[in-house]
């Protein structure tokens, strides 16, 4: 593993699948939680379901005060909608595995954020920390939800600004949030395409929490540092 430096002044976390999930791409985090509670489809009949829901996610169904777990609950509803109308599951289903499939997630999402928050108590005596995420317009509120908002010196939201990754203008906005020179940044983020390839054109250091993901990212020189958990950032920095 190698070794940032002494030249790092400021970070920019990723949150959905970087510090809620640890490098578990959402779409794997759900279809653990289908599998556990039995739900009667395969993985590419859910798979066509999670990016039908995700696409639905971003027509304004989310509230600023929604938490983490409205905003799941409403992304598994319309998973399970999208199965119901392709014949997958009956209609009348959804009320029985939504619950399941929520609780599963969201119970798994409470233990791995009490760790994320240890994570960030350390590095915010050292650095400036700033949050940049594809998001629904909720994420203060979600920040506050698990008690990691005082943490970050900001949150850039992509639906508040109105700029999603993988446009590398959103990382600038970080980085000028943070008040540190590019140079001086680090980025940290599970995503290959939508975080480290993006913040590399900019001039960011970059870390790739290289995870479980339901698409095959083979990485490349972009990422400066790979990890397999947010453990090993305090053996980095």
């Amino acid at each position: 593993m190698k070794k940032a430096t002494s030249y790092i002044k400021g970070i920019l976390f990723d949150f959905g699948g970087t510090l809620d999930t640890h490098g578990v791409h959402w779409s794997e985090q759900y279809w653990d939680a289908y599998v556990n509670a039995c739900v009667p489809v395969s993985k590419p009949q859910y798979e066509k379901a999670y990016v039908s829901a995700g696409d639905g996610m971003l027509e304004g169904k989310i509230k600023p005060t929604d938490s983490l777990k409205t905003t799941l609950g409403i992304q598994i509803r319309l998973q399970l909608e999208h199965l119901a109308a392709a014949g997958y599951i009956d209609k009348d289903s959804i009320t029985y595995w939504a619950p399941k499939i929520l609780e599963a997630c969201y119970k798994d999402v409470k233990v791995k954020m009490s760790y994320t928050t240890q994570i960030l108590q350390y590095l915010v005596n050292k650095y400036s920390l700033v949050l940049v995420s594809n998001f629904y317009g909720n994420m203060e509120t979600v920040l506050q939800e698990f008690g990691i908002r005082p943490f970050f010196k900001d949150v850039i939201d992509s639906a508040v600004v109105g700029i999603r990754k993988p446009d590398p203008s959103i990382f600038s906005i970080g980085v000028n949030r943070l008040g540190e020179d590019v140079s001086q940044v680090a980025v940290v983020g599970d995503s290959f395409e939508r975080d480290i390839v993006p913040a590399k054109k900019i001039g960011c250091t970059t870390i790739w929490v290289k995870g479980r993901s339901w698409r095959n990212e083979p990485g490349g020189p972009e990422a400066d540092i790979v990890i397999s958990d947010l453990y090993s950032l305090k053996e980095i920095f």
